[in-house]
């Protein structure tokens, strides 16, 4: 019964439906799990839920397409002119939707705000740290200086939306947070925080031709109420719930699903922890992950649409070794880990995580916590908000052992990113081995990619003997539609507005 009240409770806050074929402009209404808590600021995270906004308003040099290859977008080819230095050449005939020309000089400018010291401290700037200096030459073309050899750095740069340089000046990034401008395929008419929604109308100097006039941004937090709002034509897409599969195949939506381009997994607090934490000893992180059934994660939890995972990168990821296997569920082989380190009378661990955010982590997460019951170790999991959590993951200010994470390669598609995550590299890092650090300082900077990967997958295999974390499964992305919309697919895990159309009316006779 409290499923279904909530139901109720949030299907009457949704916008009353409308017929699909009403009007010949195409207006979208896409639910999400939450609207980004920086709202129009795209520099204070890198993904979702942030991401399905900040992908419809803002543009970057490159992006990702739908198989996870970077590919040209503002920019229109790179090239390594010397080992530390990159040329980017700017496609002609952008303009910001206010009208302001996108050019070398407005690239310019957003990236010399993102390596101030202010920049530095936000997400998107921590990433750029290779970056020195950034420089034009000419109206279209943008060289970057690098400390030493990046040869991602066009991976990187999909993380950076260009903001409107003279209005983010003029604003400061709280007020343009408010009124967000770039070069995206849409920009925004207001947002609704009391009903928790963001609108946002066809950018009128858009560079990419699209179908999509208008969009509609609803919080729907829960993934039964976003359900039965696609199943009520409240919505037009929406991410949902593997369990919600029957229901909405019963009614003939259409299902789109992707890697989501990382590793789910449970991520273990070793630095900052309590000296006498057992999570310091390495044999006890390997024992926690020896007792999961990750095998039954994938086959039964996950419906088979995944496989297990026991290394930082999916089979999507640059960086993916296939001959490295996940930790076998060996019970008998944790419990003797345990004991060598001498964990004899069981454990206790408290572990925070966020749920609904990707498909059944709910369940994952409790499967985990009776798989460790079984071998003497006592999890009670603490459910936080996305916000909560990102604070807490950007500072290392947990209070708790373990929290629930991700070897996420988004928004670049790289294991480089999840390996700098999980290393001594990160300003306050949770997990901190000097040998992988400075190992993992020399592969980063090889530069022809079939010597990069050769190395990346030998440090994956020393990340796996490490155990920085419960390694669990290779993650998916899974959304719904309405039939009447075609060409929906995801790229770089959020709706490729600019691709979707409605779907053609069926033939008379």
């Amino acid at each position: 019964m409290k499923r279904y009240a909530l139901l109720l409770a949030w299907l009457t806050l949704l916008p009353p439906a409308t017929p699909r074929a009403a009007a010949e402009a195409l207006a979208l209404r896409v639910a999400v799990n939450s609207l980004p808590s920086s709202l129009g600021n795209p520099f204070r995270g890198n993904g979702r839920p942030g991401s399905y906004v900040w992908s419809a308003l803002f543009d970057g040099l490159t992006e990702l397409d739908e198989a996870g290859a970077v590919r040209p977008a503002l920019a229109l080819s790179w090239t390594l002119e010397a080992p530390t230095v990159w040329r980017f050449r700017l496609r002609e005939g952008v303009r910001f939707a206010n009208g302001r020309v996108f050019d070398s000089a407005a690239a310019e400018a957003v990236m010399r705000w993102l390596l101030s010291p202010e920049g530095r401290r936000t997400v998107v700037g921590n990433e750029l740290r290779s970056i020195t200096r950034v420089r034009t030459d000419g109206p279209n073309e943008i060289l970057f200086e690098t400390a030493r050899p990046d040869p991602i750095l066009p991976k990187r740069i999909a993380s950076v939306m260009m903001v409107e340089p003279d209005l983010w000046q003029s604003r400061g990034p709280e007020g343009f947070a408010l009124q967000p401008v770039g070069t995206g395929q849409f920009v925004l008419e207001g947002w609704d925080r009391r009903k928790r929604r963001a609108y946002a109308n066809a950018n009128p100097h858009r560079w990419r031709p699209g179908a999509v006039e208008r969009l509609t941004f609803v919080e729907l937090p829960n993934s039964a109420v976003r359900a039965q709002a696609l199943l009520s034509h409240d919505v037009d897409i929406a991410a949902v719930e593997i369990d919600e599969l029957p229901r909405l195949e019963r009614r003939h939506l259409p299902i789109v699903t992707a890697p989501s381009m990382q590793v789910m997994a449970i991520s273990f607090r070793v630095e900052g922890a309590d000296p006498a934490s057992p999570l310091r000893d390495r044999r006890v992180r390997q024992a926690l992950n020896f007792a999961i059934d990750k095998e039954a994660l994938a086959r039964v939890l996950l419906h088979g649409f995944t496989v297990a995972s026991g290394q930082p990168a999916s089979r999507t990821s640059f960086g993916y070794d296939p001959a490295i296997e996940p930790y076998p569920h060996d019970p008998d082989r944790a419990r003797s880990l345990l004991r060598e380190a001498g964990v004899e009378n069981g454990m206790k661990l408290r572990v925070e995580i966020v749920i609904d955010s990707l498909p059944a982590d709910t369940l994952i997460y409790q499967t985990v916590v009776q798989d460790w019951r079984r071998v003497g170790v006592e999890a009670e999991l603490r459910i936080v908000t996305f916000p909560q959590y990102l604070k807490k993951f950007l500072t290392n200010s947990w209070t708790v052992d373990a929290f629930g994470g991700s070897w996420n390669a988004a928004p670049y598609n790289d294991a480089l990113r999840p390996m700098e995550v999980y290393s001594c590299r990160r300003p306050q890092p949770f997990f901190c081995d000097k040998a992988l650090a400075q190992e993992l300082e020399r592969v980063e900077q090889i530069i022809p990619d079939a010597e990069r990967l050769a190395a990346m997958q030998l440090l994956a295999r020393a990340y796996r003997e490490a155990a920085p974390s419960a390694f669990l499964v290779e993650q998916i992305d899974l959304f719904a539609h309405d039939p009447g919309l075609t060409n929906v697919h995801l790229r770089n895990r959020v709706p490729a507005y600019e691709s979707i159309t409605r779907a053609a009316a069926p033939k008379t006779e």
